[in-house]
């Protein structure tokens, strides 16, 4: 009632004002008809706006009813479409509403995806443990121990990469990542991550390359980061490939206008894999965002949840640089991004 109560004098006094306008005019000029014509629009001025401030109210009093429910998390309410200046924001709320329930929606299967991927390393480690205790008294083989171990051991270190994505997107999210510049020798990263990746690679049959030009110089950043950057990117290429394909890791000094340096380094990760619709490409890099793998059957280590695609865009950012993907589907990706030259 206070919204209606509030457009009613509004509306009222504004019409009584131009009215008022009206019947002052009238005495300046001496034209005295004014004077009743005037104190009947006031009366009708005041009636009409009731009449408009009736509707308003109503329309108002929706559009609030639906901010309320999506503060309350229900993103399910719509505001009807109708072409004045009101439904223009009733327009605007239920895009809102849209994008906040597909937020809850990515959130819902975030958490869902971090407690399995932290669930399988728990359960493995709790089920090693029990072996071990169940061991002590019927003794237990040297080589069975060390395999046991070496599966703990993997597990474990699958959790604290876990939650270190965690953290790092936490840090993102508030700009506090801590990035440590200094010149690096980008060939030697390359090389050695392409050599971590090459055993993941056989399971597949795939093929790693590595392109560099000569000659390229060092780059700025920070060199715990730009691998992380890249093992999301390889471990991406790997897990969208076809059996028997091919992963090219490429760097080259950037473009820039009219042959000229750009002062930037540009690294680049193809696969021969399923490639990215037009649609998915857009959101590639929000955080929460699975793709489907194109073997859904194998490296179940390198399923996670929707993380490294957006902690890379962070730390590049974070670095001076920038990151994107040209892709089409059923036809491969390419992810590139730049970092400053030292």
């Amino acid at each position: 009632m206070k919204i209606k109560t509030n457009i009613v004098l509004f509306s009222g006094l504004f019409l009584c004002g131009i009215i008022g306008g009206l019947i002052a005019a009238g005495f300046l000029l001496e034209r005295w008809v004014l004077l009743p014509l005037g104190i009947i629009g006031i009366v009708l001025g005041i009636l009409g706006a009731r009449v408009m401030a009736s509707r308003i109210s109503g329309r108002v009093e929706k559009l609030t009813t639906v901010a309320k429910s999506i503060a309350t998390g229900k993103f399910a309410r719509v505001v009807e479409p109708r072409n004045d200046e009101l439904s223009q924001l009733g327009a605007e709320l239920n895009w809102i509403a849209e994008k906040f329930g597909e937020l809850e929606h990515l959130k819902s299967a975030f958490i869902s995806s971090i407690s399995h991927q932290f669930k399988s390393p728990l359960t493995a480690i709790e089920g090693y443990i029990d072996f071990f205790i169940e061991g002590i008294d019927t003794g237990i083989g040297k080589a069975k121990q060390i395999k046991a171990l070496n599966i703990m051991k993997h597990n474990a270190s699958r959790l604290g990469r876990l939650i270190n994505d965690v953290l790092d997107l936490a840090k993102i999210e508030a700009r506090q990542l801590e990035v440590k510049r200094q010149p690096l020798k980008l060939d030697d990263i390359l090389e050695e991550r392409a050599g971590e990746f090459q055993p993941l690679a056989r399971e597949k049959e795939i093929e790693i390359e590595v392109k560099e030009e000569e000659k390229m110089g060092q780059v700025l950043g920070d060199r715990e980061k730009v691998k992380k950057v890249i093992d999301n990117l390889l471990s991406n290429a790997l897990k969208f490939n076809h059996r028997k394909g091919k992963v090219v890791i490429e760097a080259k000094e950037s473009g820039g206008q009219a042959g000229e340096s750009s002062g930037f380094v540009e690294v680049s990760i193809s696969d021969t894999g399923c490639g990215i619709s037009k649609t998915e490409i857009s959101t590639v890099f929000d955080k929460f965002r699975r793709l489907a793998p194109e073997d859904e059957t194998t490296m179940e280590e390198l399923k996670g949840p929707g993380l490294g695609l957006a902690i890379a865009k962070g730390i590049v950012e974070a670095q001076g640089g920038k990151i994107w993907v040209e892709s089409e589907l059923g036809k491969g990706s390419k992810f590139i991004f730049t970092l400053p030259k030292a």
